[in-house]
């Protein structure tokens, strides 16, 4: 979300990141904290562009153009960029007195940690030696503390070494009896646990709650209590270096660059209370391919066998490095592509969600472009794939799907794109005909710039002829049968996962149980520590019968929202794929019934309760408090209200005077259902009906600004892009559902006509303005939508 907001604004309307901004408003001077800045210069140099400097922010007069957000960038590591500024701890540190007098400070700067080197031996594996030197730690009686951490570039490197270290065996003597025996142990099984960006969210989430994170995460460990005094292992990938209060006592890694070192150091003897070992496994023929290879070269010269890699010293040792050595021992930038205002122009176009020519991938401006960093994919299983017709489903709709039902950080992982096209084809290999057969037909959905259903064995097909494109920088959502990864460990792997079997004595129920573990093991959708959500497919016969199936593992919420699809069918019964999320998920049902009037009056006292905050011209605020009164006047239709359960009323502005019934049983015009909604034949949006009521207002002079006088044309516009922009849409178009039901005939000239205003005022305001000022809408929407009165404080205080 985080890159969706700095990058488009608006939200770049994807299936694992949709609409960051849509129910948060940044204030009007925003400060992004940019933190650990030197793991991503691309992304640095892009949120600068697009910051209170940046060139992207600037108007043909050169004029910044709105309150551009600032940014301040945090990291630990040196840089050699002496335009930079820099915040640094200066003072007496080899006394406790003075200015600085801060013992925890002093304690931690001077943390003990002695480095030592081991070169390999010309026919020793490196994962051979990371484990044994990590089993001699544990054994060596003599060291204060027993968690230990072993750092590898490699994910598969990491898993070699936690197997290694896991299955070690000691022989010892049992000479209780007549006749000594052997015993072999393996003392450290249970004892190990891996971390690397490559695990699935949901498994990274459950690992610090294992007893030997939590050793790790334990700042304050006893190391002489007795149940601290067993050997714990955390190997790790450099998804351990940062952003992670890791308190290792010691450490062991291979060859990595400088920065990546540093940041190593940094996990071990955090609160210097103990002597920190660190043990550095250089390789005896090193690669120099790259220039990442020859940048891990240049730090193992200059760390030396001996050397003090305390805080304190390791400031001393920066400090007496050229800029040039630094450089060539630090990672290598990637090459960084420059942003233009075409691309910022077309990526701002977020309701065209279909590939487009000019809208590459974000990939290369987020991230840069380097041979040791190649494209990434996301992957996430979802059982709703394997259901029959999910395939036949409009991308539209999938779309509004995944916009309620949101693929969230616990399902997901990201591999190297070439490691995800291996992965799919050794997975593909595992299966039997009879799995290749049922699995084959079925689509995974695909998102790279652009939303679209690519049936399996067509990826396979691809794939065979070595073409990997649409892998890259791509998310991609498998149907839960394709499997490929097993629960609990989280890491792709072709034979997972490991799955029940019928047996002969196993009856019809523990088979029909069977058979679902099958279907959605890899499916995480609803598996989260506090999340309720459902999924469930649900039958209707053509004599009324209803018989529901839930699907994945979910439980439902108390009063839910309810999203629901139509699946293929024969005329003898319905079927319906039905989403049930938390209210909050789905504001526009609104958290409770509520009229039209109910919600309009609600929506503009929350939105002048926002707008006596700002500091603004008036043109805008008067375009906002406009916006706020006429966005939902589409929603009076005879066949919005009967999807919602309402009534229309006769012309368009009587619900303003319609007094709420109560206990009659007479229907009202509504403005939010509190529940769900049943689905438009042709997916009329109501926003798009109010820009023609709020188009005849204006034209008839009705509209007025704060003096009492008709509003000029920059009023109406802004005011009608508020309105049309509230759900995500016309940026520039309507996909969908662009058109009003009680004047068709003018809509293409409606439609039109905002592809255009887009246009003007973006040029106007500018690309973060623009979005920024969106928000005050939907800010607004929100909040009136998720309560059923505006909540105010003392003073009247929103």
């Amino acid at each position: 979300d985080l890159i969706g907001s700095a990058l488009l604004f608006s939200g770049y309307r994807s299936s694992f990141k949709r609409r960051p901004l849509e129910a948060g408003l940044l204030g009007q001077d925003s400060l992004l904290v940019l933190d650990e800045a030197h793991l991503s210069k691309p992304f640095e140099k892009l949120i600068c562009a697009i910051g209170s400097d940046g060139q992207f922010q600037k108007d043909r007069d050169g004029k910044t153009q709105g309150n551009p957000m600032r940014v301040i960038r945090m990291s630990a590591t040196t840089s050699t960029d002496s335009r930079a500024g820099v915040f640094r701890l200066e003072g007496d540190f080899d006394s406790r007195s003075g200015d600085f007098g801060d013992d925890t400070v002093y304690d931690r700067y001077k943390a003990t940690k002695r480095l030592r080197t081991i070169t390999l031996l010309e026919k020793e594996k490196l994962t051979d030696k990371l484990a044994a030197e990590a089993i001699l730690l544990a054994k060596d009686k003599s060291l204060r503390g027993k968690r230990i951490v072993v750092f590898v570039r490699k994910p598969e490197d990491a898993k070699t070494v936690a197997k290694a270290i896991w299955e070690h065996v000691i022989e010892s003597a049992d000479e209780s009896g007549p006749k000594p025996k052997k015993i072999k142990s393996t003392p450290y099984a249970g004892s190990v646990e891996v971390l690397t960006g490559t695990m699935r969210g949901l498994e990274r989430d459950q690992l610090v709650e294992k007893p030997v994170l939590k050793r790790f995460l334990n700042g304050d460990e006893d190391p002489e209590l007795e149940e601290n005094k067993k050997p714990v292992f955390l190997i790790s990938t450099s998804a351990g270096e940062v952003g992670f209060d890791l308190n290792a006592d010691h450490l062991i890694g291979d060859e990595a660059p400088l920065d990546s070192w540093i940041q190593r150091l940094g996990r071990v003897n955090r609160r210097g209370k103990g002597e920190a070992t660190v043990i550095l496994v250089k390789e005896s023929k090193p690669a120099d391919k790259t220039d990442f290879d020859k940048a891990c070269s240049a730090t193992s010269d200059l760390l030396a066998d001996g050397m003090d890699v305390s805080p304190r010293a390791l400031a001393a040792f920066q400090g007496s490095l050229s800029a040039e050595q630094i450089d060539k021992a630090s990672s290598p930038k990637p090459t960084m592509v420059e942003l233009t205002d075409i691309l910022l122009d077309n990526w701002s176009m977020t309701s065209i969600t279909q590939p487009m020519p000019g809208r590459p991938e974000v990939g290369p401006w987020l991230r840069g472009i380097a041979e040791w960093e190649p494209p990434q994919t996301t992957i996430a299983w979802r059982a709703e794939l394997d259901e029959p017709g999910f395939s036949e489903l409009d991308v539209e709709d999938i779309e509004e799907w995944l916009d309620t039902y949101r693929i969230l950080t616990h399902e997901t992982l990201s591999v190297p794109a070439n490691a995800a096209a291996k992965w799919f084809m050794d997975r593909w290999d595992a299966l039997d005909d009879q799995q290749k057969s049922r699995v084959g037909g079925r689509s995974i959905v695909v998102d790279r710039a652009g939303l679209k259903l690519v049936p399996v064995s067509e990826v396979i097909e691809q794939l065979a002829r070595k073409n990997t494109d649409f892998f890259r920088n791509a998310d991609l959502i498998l149907p839960a049968s394709f499997g490929g990864i097993e629960r609990g460990v989280g890491l792709l792997e072709a034979e997972a996962p490991k799955l029940p079997k019928d047996t002969a004595q196993a009856d019809e129920k523990l088979r029909q149980a069977n058979a679902k573990a099958r279907l959605i093991a890899p499916d995480v959708a609803d598996v989260a520590e506090g999340l309720q959500r459902q999924r469930a497919v649900v039958t209707k016969s053509e004599d009324g019968e209803t018989e529901t199936r839930v699907i994945g593992d979910g439980t439902r919420p108390g009063n839910p929202a309810a999203f629901w699809l139509r699946l293929a069918s024969d005329d003898e019964k319905t079927i319906r794929l039905i989403g049930y999320v938390r209210k909050r998920e789905k504001l526009e049902y609104g958290s409770e019934k509520q009229t039209l009037k109910q919600h309009v009056t609600a929506v503009r006292s929350v939105g002048d309760g926002i707008l006596e905050r700002m500091d603004m011209p008036e043109e805008i605020k008067r375009a906002a408090e406009l916006a706020d009164d006429f966005h939902d006047h589409g929603k009076n239709r005879e066949r919005w209200q009967l999807i919602i359960g309402g009534t229309a009323t006769v012309g368009t502005t009587d619900w303003m005077q319609q007094e709420q019934l109560e206990g009659n049983g007479a229907k009202q015009c509504l403005g939010k259902s509190g529940s769900e909604m049943k689905r438009d034949s042709r997916g009329y949006r109501h926003e798009f009906g109010s820009l023609r009521e709020f188009t005849d207002a204006f034209k008839a002079n009705m509209l007025l600004d704060h003096a009492g006088k008709p509003i000029s044309q920059d009023v109406f516009d802004l005011a009608m892009h508020l309105i049309a922009t509230h759900h995500g849409r016309g940026r520039p178009h309507f996909p969908k559902g662009g058109f009003d039901p009680d004047d068709e005939s003018r809509s293409d000239e409606i439609h039109t006509e905002s592809i255009r205003r887009f246009a003007r005022l973006q040029r106007k305001y500018g690309w973060w303005y623009l979005a920024w000022l969106e928000n005050l809408l939907r800010c607004a929407d929100a909040l009136a939508s998720a309560e059923h009165e505006p909540v105010r404080g003392e003073g009247g205080q929103l």
